[in-house]
């Protein structure tokens, strides 16, 4: 089924649970270097994750990529800033991390990552690619379109309100859903990704 034949049916939770987390979980793969999405939250957990898959030879590189300035647990600053102070902390080298420090949103993660990786990453090379498991979905549409020279590989983090196993426990976690249901409706009746197999 097209992503976009699933958007126009009703976000029932059969759907956003497809939509969100079927067919996205870590298959264990190594690559050729994890990036991690930026967040307020990210230091505290996608972080861990990225540096557990480092730890475990799943790749030699960690690309942290989010200019926006947050008030994360470690302080008011750029998310790529308090990834790196987490990353740092837990014992990974300053030589195995690279920063994007431009992004604001989603979109831009990739368009500036895919500028950064030239020269680091030969194209085809593949990526392990940590967010959170709700928005895994929406980065990977966004990966194909605005970094298409890279295979990347999902690694979604199962952590808060709205997990692939809680999402739909509590009206934070349901609506945290429905939102990213309607981001991925607005982002393809607007063109920004083209429309995939789900």
């Amino acid at each position: 089924m097209k992503l976009s034949e699933m958007l126009n049916d009703s976000p029932c939770d059969e759907n956003i649970h497809k939509l969100l987390y079927d067919g996205l979980d870590y298959d264990g793969s190594s690559a050729d270097l994890i990036m991690v999405l930026g967040s307020r939250k990210a230091c505290d957990y996608r972080v861990p994750e990225a540096v557990r898959l480092y730890n475990e030879g799943k790749a030699p590189l960690i690309l942290l990529s989010g200019g926006q300035v947050q008030d994360t647990s470690l302080g008011n600053m750029a998310e790529w800033e308090s990834m790196k102070k987490a990353a740092l902390a837990l014992g990974i080298s300053e030589s195995d991390i690279l920063a994007e420090k431009l992004s604001k949103n989603t979109a831009e993660n990739f368009m500036y990552s895919d500028e950064l990786l030239i020269g680091y990453l030969p194209l085809g090379s593949k990526i392990i690619l940590v967010t959170t498991a709700y928005h895994m979905r929406r980065a990977l549409c966004m990966a194909h379109k605005f970094m298409p020279g890279y295979d990347f590989i999902p690694c979604p983090v199962q952590k808060g309100s709205a997990t692939k196993e809680n999402w739909y426990k509590t009206d934070k976690g349901r609506q945290t859903a429905l939102d990213e249901w309607r981001k991925l409706s607005y982002y393809i009746k607007d063109g920004i990704f083209e429309d995939t197999n789900i």
